[in-house]
């Protein structure tokens, strides 16, 4: 027992994973070197830890499909966008009276869009192109829709310049790649105000950072867009209130695509009046020489979706000062230069299913307000009326879509409607 003692006595535990040795004290001194020990002190001391810079920001480059190409500063001050948009399409036309169908294979549009924020994301810019043969209306020379800047100076009241949509309607002010049908209704394109170059105070939510009340005041040239001359002295002023009582809504794209849980709901009413303009439908149309006439005009409209159904209505109104101006040649002869008075509605209902189809219908209805343009008169005997219903496909929402719309435009008598079946692609890169 002695010499065990002596030995020392040694004992391993491996309850926890651990070993421990207990044995007799042997001074440091008389032990020998270990080559670990060796090793340690001969190890060269740790290098000191190399300071590094930090990287800097990376510009940012976003390919996104349907958004086009973006590229943003490094501080994201700065923001540059590109993206296009074209439309083939095929229509079939013809009477119900007999008339030989006809037919039409077109670049219905072609848009550039470019766009970004300066300085801020608060200071936005955008110019819109258009570039297809059919974007050319009323003689326009230039292939500018769209070239403004938007400066969100505060929740309140924000100022957007340039050449954009009058905020007069909902169903005009939609932009055109969100449409649910492959035209606009016939009240919208004859009544509403088009695009003009002005200046807007807004807000989409004044007083509180959720209310639902958004308003609309702008001051326009008048004489609607790409003006290469003059016009007598005379401006648009055009007001705006639209209420969504259950939140935000995307009321500016047609359709309920996101199928959405919960109701929304935009009611909308605008007025304007148009001083001294020199077009005989107020900001578009053709140019009259004898004078100037001043127009009043309003609109009602609402849209509702919910669950993939939507419902969107419209009641539009213009109304001339002057019903008809007269010309006299210096021969002595007169010849009266007629303003267009008139007024409509518009309903359309569609459902968009969760696979991605949809069905949309439409009805629309105008008439002649007073003593107004014969022409006018004349062609609501035969167009007063519209109906049409659509089917459509989208692959990726507005941005890539197939729709197919069958038209009718007709007076007192459907069968002598004008039918147009329409069929485009409408894509967006």
């Amino acid at each position: 027992m002695g010499r065990l003692a002596g030995l020392g006595l040694g004992w391993v535990a491996f309850g926890g994973g651990a070993v421990a040795f207990a044995q007799d004290a042997v001074p440091a001194a008389s032990l020998p070197p270990t080559p670990l020990a060796d090793a340690v002190a001969e190890a060269p001391p740790a290098p000191e830890p190399v300071a590094t810079a930090p990287s800097k920001p990376q510009v940012s480059i976003v390919v996104s499909a349907g958004k086009g190409l973006t590229v943003t500063s490094p501080d994201g001050k700065h923001a540059f966008s590109v993206r296009a948009r074209f439309v083939p399409r095929f229509d079939a036309a013809f009477v119900g009276s007999g008339d030989a169908p006809t037919t039409r294979a077109s670049i219905a549009t072609a848009r550039l869009w470019f766009q970004g924020h300066v300085f801020d994301p608060k200071f936005t810019w955008l110019v819109q192109l258009a570039v297809a043969g059919k974007d050319f209306r009323d003689g326009a020379t230039s292939p500018i829709f769209d070239a403004y800047v938007d400066y969100k100076v505060h929740r309140d009241a924000s100022i957007k310049v340039g050449q954009y949509f009058v905020p007069f309607d909902r169903l005009r002010t939609v932009r055109e790649f969100a449409l649910q049908m492959t035209d606009r209704p016939r009240p919208v394109g004859e009544l509403t105000l088009d695009r003009d170059v002005g200046v807007t105070v807004y807000s989409d939510h004044l007083g509180a950072d959720r209310s639902p009340l958004a308003y609309r005041v702008g001051v326009f040239g008048g004489g609607g867009t790409n003006l290469t001359s003059s016009k007598p002295a005379g401006a648009l002023f055009v007001g705006r209130l639209e209420l969504r009582p259950f939140g935000d809504v995307d009321d500016d794209s047609e359709g309920d695509l996101e199928n959405r849980a919960k109701p929304g709901l935009a009611l909308g009413g605008g007025v304007a009046y148009n001083l001294n303009t020199n077009r005989q439908k107020s900001t578009t149309g053709a140019t009259v020489t004898a004078g100037t006439i001043d127009y009043l005009h309003a609109a009602a409209d609402l849209v509702f979706k919910w669950h993939g159904l939507a419902l969107q209505g419209e009641y539009v109104r213009r109304q001339a000062a002057q019903d008809a101006l007269v010309l006299q040649a210096d021969d002595g002869s007169v010849t009266e230069q007629w303003a267009r008075s008139g007024h409509g509605w518009v309903a359309q209902l569609s459902y968009h299913a969760p696979f991605g189809v949809e069905w949309v219908a439409r009805g629309s209805q105008m008439g002649a307000l007073g003593e107004t343009d014969p022409a006018f008169v004349s062609e609501l005997q035969t167009k007063r009326n519209e109906v049409a219903a659509g089917l459509n496909w989208y692959r990726n929402g507005h941005r890539f879509k197939v729709q197919t719309t069958w038209q009718a435009v007709f007076g007192d008598d459907f069968g002598a409607a004008n039918h147009t079946l329409a069929t485009q692609l409408d894509v967006m890169f």
